[in-house]
């Protein structure tokens, strides 16, 4: 994987404690592996076996950190079915949506990727409210703004949903169409007036946006939430909710859907507990998916002890 490193400078006059960092790949027998507590992150340490620059490689150890949509190679030993089975459902998992919430004065853009929500920026028009100076201010550079971010963040196959009051959202729309970059990737959706990055966080609650991603992460994982929650108000008993009860079921192989907040890898909670709970059920057959917390339906599964399961058959029966 390629990383980066600090190398010392050796003289009689190079200070000890300043260093040129540079570019490098390395390869670990990785010892330890840890998450963030946003999730956002892997951090990988170990003793490196190989580095593409000779005093690197004399360090002896290393520690990375491995963020969504990066690139590494792993080599292990012993490859399982479960090791497969992770893999192939991260790869069908990763459609990812671009969302724009904005009316004239400002605009929120956010990248879903998979379940998980990040706002990328907001902007500023300039142009006031009602009761302003009365000077009409021009606004193109704004749509230009929003387009060059856009165009940034976008990748092949990405989804464009454009949002918010008015027809502001109607021009943004016309002129992403024409973009010889963006093509024909946006669509635009009804349904809710605000603008911001609380306008991109409403977006992925209506009823419009769903229907443009209904075979995406997210919504399958709201869907899910509401069963659980449907499932708990009428009392029904295949439901686990809170670290043992999960535990519990998915031991038994009960666990068909499982739903976990990324706050659960909080310093009170043992990580390797959790990713060892989630190992567990998608070798029973189940399903997992992580849960943004900033998100409505995160916060659900944080409220019922960061982890719920919708389960194959009652336990108790």
């Amino acid at each position: 994987m390629k990383t980066s490193r600090v190398s010392k400078r050796e003289g009689e006059y190079a200070r000890p404690d300043r260093g040129e960092r540079v570019k490098v790949t390395v390869a670990l027998e990785v010892e330890r592996v840890s998450l963030d507590r946003s999730v956002d992150r892997l951090r990988l340490a170990g003793r490196i076996v190989e580095a593409s620059d000779e005093d690197v490689g004399k360090a002896g150890t290393h520690s990375l950190l491995v963020s969504p949509g990066q690139e590494i190679t792993i080599k292990k030993e012993r490859w399982t079915s479960t090791d497969t089975l992770i893999l192939d459902s991260s790869t069908k998992s990763a459609s990812r949506f671009l969302l724009v919430a904005l009316d004239r004065r400002e605009a929120g853009v956010g990248l879903l990727s998979g379940a998980h929500l990040t706002i990328v920026t907001t902007l500023d028009s300039g142009a006031s409210g009602k009761g302003g100076s009365g000077k009409e201010v021009d606004i193109q550079p704004y749509f230009r703004d929003v387009l060059d971010i856009l165009k940034t963040t976008w990748r092949e196959g990405d989804k464009i949903c454009v949002g918010g009051p008015g027809n502001t959202k109607l021009i943004l729309d016309t002129l992403i169409r024409r973009d010889p970059v963006l093509g024909k990737s946006s669509v635009v959706i009804e349904g809710f007036d605000l603008s911001g990055s609380d306008g991109v966080r409403s977006m992925v609650k209506s009823e419009a946006f769903r229907k443009v991603a209904h075979d995406s992460a997210l919504v399958e994982v709201q869907e899910a939430v509401e069963e659980a929650v449907r499932r708990i108000s009428r009392g029904e008993k295949r439901i686990a909710y809170t670290l043992t009860r999960v535990r519990e079921a998915a031991q038994a192989g009960a666990v068909e859907t499982c739903m976990v907040s990324d706050d659960i890898f909080s310093p009170k909670v043992d990580e390797d507990e959790v990713v060892s709970l989630l190992n567990l059920v998608e070798e029973k057959g189940g399903r997992v998916f992580l849960c943004d917390s900033s998100l409505e339906t995160g916060k659900q599964v944080s409220s019922l002890g960061g982890v719920v399961a919708l389960l194959r058959y009652d336990l108790r029966a």
